[in-house]
């Protein structure tokens, strides 16, 4: 499966497929308008994991003056625990050392504890609360990795 795995640039006719992942993946998806925004942007990053044609991950990031801020990730739950969401992770990684990030952040629910974990595991800290962050009043965790 491994050599069957590409990892690349998102592209305006994958949002499809993306957002199908959106909405599988979370319980309130953001709206398709906020991927083609992103994608237009010149600061963003964007990335599909790609599986016979079929897309099974995504990760969307921006460049905020030395922050890279993650803004969404996801892999198909048929595909967690296979290194894809660590792989989409390590390539923001060196995406915000190229662009001399001193960190990189992210917002996750509080009570996702999955992905809390996974997190922590690839070295974030929880740096701080956002009371409300999610639209149906779910706080957030803002969690932070320094860029050595």
């Amino acid at each position: 499966m491994q050599k069957e795995i590409l990892i690349r640039e998102m592209e305006l006719n994958d949002l499809d497929q993306v957002y199908e992942l959106e909405k599988r993946s979370f319980p309130n998806p953001w709206p398709r308008y906020f991927f083609e925004g992103d994608l237009r942007e010149k600061n963003t990053v964007a990335l599909v994991v790609e599986y016979k044609k079929k897309i099974i991950g995504y990760a969307l990031g921006k460049y905020e003056d030395n922050k890279f801020h993650i803004t969404n990730i996801a892999v198909d739950r048929a595909y967690q625990s296979r290194g894809l969401g660590r792989a989409l992770m390590k390539r923001f990684e060196d995406a915000g050392r190229r662009n001399l990030c001193r960190f990189l952040y992210l917002e996750v629910r509080k009570n996702n504890l999955q992905a809390i974990n996974f997190y922590r595991k690839l070295g974030y800290q929880i740096d701080s609360i956002c009371r409300y962050y999610y639209i149906n009043g779910d706080d957030a965790y803002i969690m932070k990795k320094e860029l050595l």
